[in-house]
């Protein structure tokens, strides 16, 4: 059903300047260096979590938005994320990366006339999110764990997963699934829009999972280059689009999800023909 604006919360998540005009009612939410006096921060929102920005990145962000609809918008229905630079357009408005099928580019002079409060918000429904993909290859597709252990370190999913049984958020009979799934949604439950009571929960058990995970294992303990330095957010992004698919699949009411919530994500570039450079 169609979102109420006035019910939704949607946070830009940001650790530079935001440069792009997105509209008066979706709220910065600054980590980083972008922090300031009179702004939603991190350190305001989620103190615990300003230490461990550099392997969290946008997910720190997630978890201050979380803790700020509690504090300050306990009848909100949905919350809504984007990032400085990245968004969930109900209907296409760039052009799909030569590199990264899943996701549209547009240059950052084609975002002149356009009318992103009608791109972003207008007839919302319960949710909104990334196309789902599949990780492939030279014609054959990888599941998660496959993936993973080419792209990143396994043991971080290892660790991850454990922690997620340990506490509940995965069964035991889960596990397997969640290794073996193929189906990838890009930003998982952090990017886009969805209904805070599925929302919040899921947010704040990973959360405790990534807590955890972090007290066990100290950056110290396995330093990682600039690009794989996100390691827990990697980790979340996949969990996240594990627990969605799940609901998804699982719930009645989203039997249409295919043809009801699936956005456009959509990455302004600075210039024509700049695509994405995939860090999943």
């Amino acid at each position: 059903m169609p979102v109420a604006a006035q019910s939704l919360v949607y946070g830009c998540i940001s650790h530079v300047p935001i440069s792009i005009s997105y509209p008066p009612s979706i709220t910065p939410i600054y980590l980083g260096c972008a922090q300031q006096n009179g702004g939603i921060n991190l350190r305001d929102f989620a103190p615990e979590w300003v230490p461990h920005h550099p392997i969290l990145g946008g997910s720190a962000g997630t978890f201050a938005l979380k803790n700020y609809v509690l504090a300050q918008c306990p009848q909100a229905t949905h919350v809504g994320l984007c990032q400085y630079r990245k968004f969930m357009a109900r209907h296409r408005v760039g052009s799909q990366d030569g590199k990264y099928q899943l996701m549209d580019v547009l240059p950052r002079a084609q975002l002149q006339g356009l009318d992103l409060a009608h791109v972003m918000l207008d007839d919302l429904d319960d949710f909104l999110f990334s196309p789902p993909g599949q990780f492939a290859m030279n014609g054959r597709n990888f599941d998660y764990l496959y993936q993973y252990k080419d792209v990143h370190h396994v043991q971080d999913l290892l660790r991850v997963t454990a922690e997620a049984v340990d506490q509940g958020l995965l069964d035991k009979n889960e596990v397997h699934g969640f290794f073996s799934e193929q189906v990838f949604i890009p930003g998982g439950i952090e990017l886009g829009v969805f209904p805070t009571s599925f929302w919040i929960p899921r947010v704040m058990a990973m959360e405790s999972v990534v807590r955890a995970c972090i007290q066990r294992y100290p950056a110290r303990e396995h330093p990682r280059t600039i690009e794989q330095a996100r390691s827990w957010s990697f980790c979340m992004e996949r969990l996240g689009s594990f627990m969605l698919l799940k609901y998804l699949r699982t719930n009645p009411q989203a039997a249409h999800w295919p043809t009801r919530y699936i956005g456009c994500l959509t990455l302004v570039t600075e210039e024509a023909g700049v695509g994405y450079v995939p860090g999943v």
